[in-house]
């Protein structure tokens, strides 16, 4: 006997491609529903219709279906616009094998495009997507609505600077930098759709320190006009970053991050601590 996990889906999002020096989303989010797992004979598979059992916004690892018809019942049966969506099925699907389909138009999408089309979609009408193992039927439709709406949880998970990357080792600063040597913190922070939107961005607050507001996906933010003046240029490539680890004294320092849009500012994250070295 095997046990087959009942309503499993991985979700890979891929690094950001964006102008600034930054990584979004290199995470797997699991999305798992609360159906127990059946037994089935090796060798004896008992064919069933994919089923779509719930929608919604966000980056949790794992949600399960009540949690996550909740939020989408809170949202107005609304997805917000830049975010990545959750996909709960009935039973378990690898990515390769699942293709959506919106509004009932036939021509299958896979599920590494299927939020950049979402945030693509007409505001405030209704949509419909549906799902399918590739090649056979489609599940049932789930209606919903797209539009800007008071954004979920950021989540930082690691700090670069000069090849080394914290949680796993500090970060050195360089000795005696030369003034025309750059050595930008690499922010990695998951909440958006990869690639980026320009619906919403993230904000980033070091130590606490309100004075100064770094930010990733900043085309966003300028669309939304809303400006980050003090940020860095590399060079004069017309990339921007936030801090710079030459002018980082030793210490630990305390990340958090928060995901913004034109209308809605989201809460801060928890902090992410990293260590500041100098030789």
């Amino acid at each position: 006997m095997v046990v087959i996990l009942i309503g499993l889906t991985i979700r890979f999002f891929p690094d950001d491609k964006s102008g600034d020096l930054n990584t979004i989303s290199p995470i797997v989010t699991t999305t798992q529903t609360l159906e127990t797992s059946a037994l089935q004979s090796v060798g004896t598979p008992i064919p069933e219709q994919l089923r779509l059992l719930a929608i919604c916004s966000g980056i949790d690892a794992v949600v399960d279906e009540d949690t996550c018809r909740t939020r989408f019942d809170k949202s107005g049966e609304t997805l917000s616009l830049g975010e990545p969506v959750i996909f709960i099925p009935s039973i378990s699907v690898s990515a390769e094998n699942l293709e959506f389909s919106i509004n009932g138009d036939a021509t299958p999408i896979l599920l590494g495009n299927i939020d950049a089309v979402i945030s693509d979609l007409s505001v405030d009408e209704l949509h419909s997507i549906r799902i399918r193992f590739v090649d056979a039927e489609w599940s049932n439709s789930i209606n919903f609505k797209v539009s800007l709406q008071p954004p979920g949880a950021a989540h930082l998970y690691g700090v670069c600077a000069d090849l080394i990357c914290a949680p796993g080792q500090p970060l050195v600063a360089p000795l005696n930098a030369d003034k025309n040597a750059y050595f930008p913190l690499v922010e990695l922070v998951a909440g958006l759709t990869d690639p980026p939107t320009q619906h919403i961005w993230i904000e980033l607050m070091l130590n606490s320190d309100d004075s100064f507001i770094g930010c990733l996906n900043c085309q966003a933010a300028e669309a939304a006009e809303v400006s980050y003046d003090d940020r860095k240029e590399f060079g004069v490539t017309g990339i921007f970053y936030n801090w710079d680890l030459k002018n980082l004294p030793s210490g630990t320092y305390k990340l958090q991050a928060r995901l913004r849009n034109r209308l809605h500012v989201g809460d801060w994250s928890a902090e992410f601590s990293f260590e500041v070295q100098r030789p």
